[in-house]
């Protein structure tokens, strides 16, 4: 089988070799193709780097958690939704 790719996506599986944790073409592509198989069929997008960010923030000493907090933020963000605002 033979593929072709925009310039961004070939670009993308070079520095994915460059890494050293591929080969080749082939083995980029083979990963990609299951993990969106593995997507569909589970229906879960697996996101490290964003799960990893949730809990640098959840861990950050900066962050209040109390139960008032929580609320307050919930208020808020049903007030924006119903108004329809957006923040940007």
């Amino acid at each position: 089988m033979k593929i072709s790719l925009a310039p961004g996506l070939d670009k993308f599986v070079a520095e994915k070799i460059k890494t050293g944790n591929y080969l080749d073409a082939g083995e980029v592509i083979r990963e990609g193709l299951r993990r969106w198989k593995a997507q569909e069929v589970t229906g879960f997008v697996e996101s490290y780097g964003l799960e990893q960010a949730i809990q640098e923030g959840l861990d950050s000493p900066d962050l209040p958690c109390s139960k008032a907090f929580w609320a307050d933020l919930r208020k808020e963000l049903h007030r924006e939704h119903k108004n329809g605002s957006r923040r940007r």
